[in-house]
């Protein structure tokens, strides 16, 4: 199977791509605090679980729309203050979402509810194109790693998200609310203050002797859509438990804050699987590392469900560090059959395979809702299989590009 290199050997710069990482994990925690607002709110409403799906896709679907547009201006025209901008708007408007339910009535509820939400996923769509084209460039000749590290970043930030949420939601207030948005507005603020010298590093490193009509040419939109069409299906399982595991484990006698933590564990899981996957792929072959990752998920998310305690917990740890690795091989898999558009590669990644995938986690909601969490998961953990194929496919057409 092959192996993606970058357009020239450069340096990397591991201070820049470290604070792409950071960026990424300040906007990520509000991702991560989403799925918790969202139940909480639902379940106080005593609203169906579809609910959840729908304003889980609500979530995704501005930044489905919006990131590839996003990625293909900053790809052209970017700005370094779109990056710290974006974090900002993420921080302000999540925090601003459980304060929804408190409405009187409750259409307006709801509808402030998801006007808080798309907002924040707007925010969402601005910053992952941004840091992820950056730290790109900024990887030099170790580009799966680079993406790996950015990845990380938000993987801890998404991670950390449902235990904060947990803490904070239970003990309520607008104290709580202010105090969810602190993390977001600082961290902006940071990355505002340093963000300017990195961003002419990158500009520096950036490669300008291939034509821009040349690079279109080279671009495998088949190859590209398939590889969208595996971080859907990859999403969707990912999503779909992040989701639905806080209805599975409360039917099983657990609290809030345990199952907030619980959710946790398995999101910061998924760090050692980003990491395993960027290490691997730029010396072992990006889509076989892939695959590889994809197969081996199945088995441990399965037993999760079948077992209880602490091998389940375990289990379905192991399950998503699997199920993470594919994540820098697929970035670097397409931003290679999209050279000159690095951005818009990530954004059609990142936001349309992500917001595909959530349309289906908000599709597991009916199945939810009607044989429950336990058997709509169940179904769930064997769509790795089909992401794995996706990966197969697209690297028989490099190969015979080559």
């Amino acid at each position: 199977m092959t192996t993606v290199s970058p357009t020239r050997p450069v340096q990397w710069n591991l201070r820049g791509v470290s604070l792409m990482a950071f960026a990424h994990g300040a906007s990520d925690l509000y991702s991560g605090i989403v799925p918790l607002v969202i139940f909480f709110d639902v379940t106080r409403a005593g609203l169906p679980a579809w609910c959840q799906g729908a304003l889980a896709f609500g979530w995704y679907l501005t930044s489905s729309i919006a990131q590839p547009l996003v990625g293909a201006y900053s790809d052209r025209r970017g700005r370094w203050w779109f990056l710290p901008a974006s974090v900002a708007l993420t921080a302000v408007a999540v925090s601003l979402a459980p304060a929804a339910a408190a409405l009187p009535s409750l259409g307006l509820s709801l509808g402030a509810l998801f006007a808080c939400i798309m907002v924040g996923g707007l925010g969402s769509a601005v910053m992952h194109p941004e840091a992820g084209r950056y730290s790109s460039v900024l990887g030099g000749s170790r580009r799966a790693s680079a993406i790996s590290i950015y990845q990380i970043g938000g993987q801890i930030g998404y991670g950390i998200g449902p235990l904060v949420a947990g803490a904070l939601l239970a003990r309520g207030g607008t104290g709580s609310l202010i105090a969810m948005s602190v993390p977001g507005i600082v961290a902006a603020l940071a990355v505002a203050a340093v963000m300017p010298s990195f961003a002419r590093s990158a500009d520096r490193m950036t490669p300008r002797d291939t034509p821009r009509d040349a690079g279109d040419a080279q671009i495998d939109r088949i190859g590209v859509g398939l590889l969208v069409a595996s971080t859907a299906l990859r999403n969707l399982v990912g999503g779909a438990f992040a989701y639905y595991l806080p209805n599975l484990l409360t039917a099983r006698g657990l609290s809030l804050t345990a199952t907030g933590a619980i959710v946790t564990a398995y999101l910061m899981a998924a760090a050692l699987g980003l990491y395993a996957g960027g290490a691997t792929a730029d010396r072992f072959g990006h889509a076989r590392v892939a695959i590889a990752g994809l197969v081996a998920s199945v088995p441990p998310l399965l037993l999760a469900l079948s077992g209880h305690g602490a091998f389940a917990v375990a289990a379905l740890l192991v399950g998503s560090v699997l199920l993470s690795v594919q994540n820098a091989p697929g970035v670097v898999l397409a931003q290679a059959l999209m050279p000159r558009n690095l951005g818009t590669a990530l954004g059609l990644m990142n936001r349309v395979g992500f917001g595909l995938g959530s349309l289906g986690v908000a599709l597991v909601g009916f199945v939810v809702t009607r044989s429950g969490p336990d058997a709509a998961l169940r179904l769930v953990s064997f769509v790795p299989l089909l992401a794995a194929a996706t990966y197969y496919v697209v690297d028989r057409r490099i190969a015979r590009a080559a």
